[in-house]
């Protein structure tokens, strides 16, 4: 099953990121880091898989994250900066809950 969507722009762009960092462990870990008004917030670490994690190869970037984002939020989506309308490197859930805070900021805090 495929849980890690990226074009092959997105690929490059991310890989060179990767490499201009000096990174050279592309053991790419996809972690949860709440909500914004916005929807649900991600960020990236290196990491080794557990058993409890889903893990996509691709290319030379191995991707893990919890079996539970997985069923949560239907895998991810990662886009380029041109696909993100110039906004940078993105990433995605394929399935989005509601934001956050339904268009007011000021229930999240």
């Amino acid at each position: 099953m495929k849980n890690v969507t990226i074009s092959e722009e997105a690929y490059n762009e991310f890989k060179g990121f990767l490499e201009e960092n000096k990174i050279t462990d592309f053991n790419i870990r996809i972690n949860f880091a709440g909500n914004s008004c916005s929807g649900p917030v991600f960020n990236i670490s290196l990491s080794e898989a557990t058993d409890d994690d889903e893990v996509e190869k691709i290319n030379d970037i191995t991707f893990m994250f919890e079996k539970t984002l997985a069923e949560q939020f239907g895998g991810f989506i990662i886009l380029s900066s041109e696909e993100n309308e110039g906004n940078g490197l993105s990433l995605k859930p394929v399935i989005a809950p509601e934001g956050g805070c339904g268009g007011s900021c000021a229930g999240c805090h």
